[in-house]
């Protein structure tokens, strides 16, 4: 992360400078240098602070264009009016553009109300503290685009930006603290655009933004913290795409949003901690879609929100997800290599929906099937296909397996395999044509695989199932001598006293179980009868023997 401080070698000489018809008596020659190297080399108007607090005094709108500033501070300037050193003062137009202020200790702007243009644009803030505290923007413009801020305090807590657009973009903070702590941003646009904040700690904490947007697109953050705690994001959208985020702990806690959309697309982070713990997200989309997340934990705990997307991201994180609620949660075409959790013993996780189509999971979900109602999780989904939904029931299954989680583990197999089944049938009916000659097929994985032993997953399923095919044979076999087209015979005489309908539940008893004594036998269509009979039976036995070990050895 880039955090090189320039240095400043200042000399005044007594050569004449002029800018734009105004002419000052003497020229500053400002060397810049970053690591003892010379990087740059620009000339000012030198102009005493004296002769900028008699034009305040006057009422005049202040012009320091190209000029170079030393020790500039408001403070003094009201001890000079007697002026109580909390009293706001108020002041026209302050135009500063491509300046330069120096100081031994602390630029001062606090307690000032702009009520016309502010225009700090390309102008430098050399090392020492900078404070607007308190000051009120009410004029038309606040533009600081393009400037570099030394790397002391840089201060513009409880600042009210008022209604306009403010203008931070392509700035540097060299270090040190910028605070934003509790300033109003109300309805105006807010620009921190390509803002490279090196490694300063970086406080937003408190701040009021209204309808307007925020946006942060390819700010750079360095290795400090990032504080955005209780923070009213109001109802414009907020921009982090492509913005960097370095080592330093990222922490949203308790902020609120309204609407709009929150946008993290394409931004990475570093290899610590981000906290959005108790963010009320409102209305708004939050997208963190071809993220990649570092190596460091994000935590969404009690956090409530519509919709969140995290659509290509790289998650090499821990990623907690026990929100309060959230009504669509996208995890779709993800990497996993670390845990996603879902389940707390704290507090209910109240998700709608949950999207899994597409991820590569090489770590671990922590769901459970029951109190995370799954079945409703990816039912609910209504852009995913049948063949998404299947496959995101086998990802669970695959980690339910991992986990030695296995009833949840069949539970998702059995939706897996219905899910497959629907995709092809809805297949088949939308192709038409030859695809209609694979519906026996169809329906008999719809029979036996589905509804006589749920794929393997239940014996009492399976057994249950024997008994009825057995019952059913039987009736077949005494209902066949009505219609004079077979009949079950005694093949060395009726020594055993059995009725016909004992006979054809004997008989079928010793079919269905291929025991095959030979003490009677059937004749006419009931022989074709009883082949059908000892194959299903032949069939369903190993059927139950394969989900009987199934659940042994498990």
């Amino acid at each position: 992360m880039e955090s090189k401080v320039a240095t400043y070698q200042i000399k005044i000489n007594d050569e004449p400078f002029q800018y734009n018809k105004i002419k000052y008596k003497k020229t500053v020659v400002v060397s810049t240098y970053v690591e003892n190297k010379l990087v740059s080399k620009h000339q000012y108007g030198f102009i005493d602070k004296e002769q900028i607090y008699d034009a305040l005094k006057q009422g005049k709108d202040i012009n320091l264009n190209h000029c170079y500033v030393k020790d500039f501070s408001i403070s003094e300037y009201k001890k000079s009016i007697d002026y109580e050193e909390l009293t706001h003062i108020d002041v026209g137009n302050f135009v500063a553009e491509n300046a330069f202020f120096d100081c031994t200790l602390r630029t001062d702007f606090s307690y000032i109300n702009f009520n016309g243009e502010v225009n700090f644009n390309d102008t430098v803030f050399s090392h020492g503290n900078l404070s607007f505290y308190e000051c009120c923007f009410l004029g038309s413009t606040a533009s600081f685009k393009n400037v570099e801020f030394g790397n002391g305090e840089i201060s513009f807590q409880y600042v009210n930006f008022g209604n306009n657009d403010v203008d931070f973009g392509s700035s540097k903070f060299y270090g040190g603290v910028a605070s934003f702590v509790s300033a109003k941003f109300n309805n105006g646009n807010t620009s921190f655009n390509n803002v490279n904040f090196c490694d300063s700690k970086v406080k937003f904490h408190y701040t009021t933004f209204g309808s307007g947007d925020l946006s942060f697109q390819k700010a750079k953050f360095g290795n400090e913290t990032l504080d955005f705690r209780k923070v009213e994001f109001g109802t414009g959208r907020v921009d982090f795409r492509r913005a960097v985020f370095g080592d330093g702990y990222i922490v949203f806690d308790e902020s609120e949003f309204q609407s709009g959309k929150v946008n993290f697309r394409s931004a990475r982070f570093g290899k610590n901690d981000m906290s959005f713990k108790q963010v009320n997200f409102g209305d708004a989309e939050v997208l963190f879609e071809n993220v990649d997340f570092g190596t460091g934990s994000v935590s969404f705990s009690q956090s409530v929100s519509k919709y969140i997307s995290f659509k290509g991201a790289k998650l090499d994180v821990a990623l907690d997800l026990c929100v309060k609620k959230a009504d669509k949660i996208d995890l779709s075409e993800t990497i996993v290599r670390d845990i996603i959790d879902l389940k707390t013993i704290n507090h209910r996780v109240n998700i709608n929906t949950l999207y899994l189509n597409g991820m590569r999971n090489l770590g671990r979900i922590i769901i459970d099937w029951e109190d995370n109602n799954v079945l409703q999780l990816i039912k609910s989904q209504q852009k995913t296909t049948l063949y998404q939904k299947a496959e995101q029931f086998n990802i669970l299954k695959e980690d339910f397996h991992l986990s030695g989680k296995y009833e949840d583990e069949d539970k998702a197999y059995i939706l897996f395999k219905r899910y497959e089944l629907m995709g092809d049938y809805d297949r088949m009916k939308r192709t038409g044509g030859k695809e209609w000659l694979k519906f026996p097929n169809y329906a008999f994985r719809w029979l036996i695989f589905d509804k006589m032993g749920l794929y393997a997953t239940s014996p009492l399923r399976v057994l249950f199932s024997m008994l009825v095919i057995y019952i059913l044979f039987s009736l077949i076999y005494l209902s066949l001598p009505h219609a004079e087209m077979g009949s079950i015979v005694n093949s060395v005489g009726a020594t055993d006293g059995l009725s016909y309908l004992q006979t054809c539940f004997y008989h079928s008893a010793i079919t269905f179980l291929t025991i095959g004594y030979g003490d009677y036998y059937p004749v006419g269509i009931s022989r074709g009868v009883s082949i059908v009979e000892g194959w299903m039976g032949l069939f369903l036995m190993s059927y139950f023997t394969v989900a009987f070990v199934r659940k042994i050895l498990r």
